[in-house]
């Protein structure tokens, strides 16, 4: 009798743990989601590094102005403008950038044709 006892202690016991973990696990998700949430709603902007950061602020500064002149972009990447823009929309794909950016690129860096 005792050990029927003893189980149902550990059954108890056991849920009640239970119990704790899943009221933590509810709480990190609420906790998760808000800053998720937060960060959306101040549009916290992706940060881009390496290679395909520089390529997408440097499109970004020139993108005013015309987009970068031929001189420049050989200068920082060793590009022509054409080899630039393929390769800035490699990268706007690769990186799934927003429409804001996309746009604003495509008014003035020429998009590869297909193949």
């Amino acid at each position: 009798m005792n050990t029927e006892q003893d189980s149902s202690n550990a059954c108890v016991s056991h849920t009640g743990h239970q119990v704790a973990l899943d009221l933590q696990l509810r709480r990190y998700r609420n906790v998760r989601r808000r800053k998720v949430a937060d960060r959306l709603a101040r549009k916290e902007p992706i940060e881009f590094t390496g290679e395909a950061g520089e390529i997408l602020r440097f499109a970004l500064i020139w993108a005013p102005y015309g987009g970068a002149p031929a001189e420049e972009t050989f200068q920082k990447f060793g590009m022509a403008p054409r080899r630039f823009a393929e390769k800035l929309w490699q990268t706007v794909e690769e990186l799934g950038c927003g429409r804001t950016i996309t746009s604003q690129f495509a008014s003035v860096y020429a998009h590869p044709g297909p193949g």
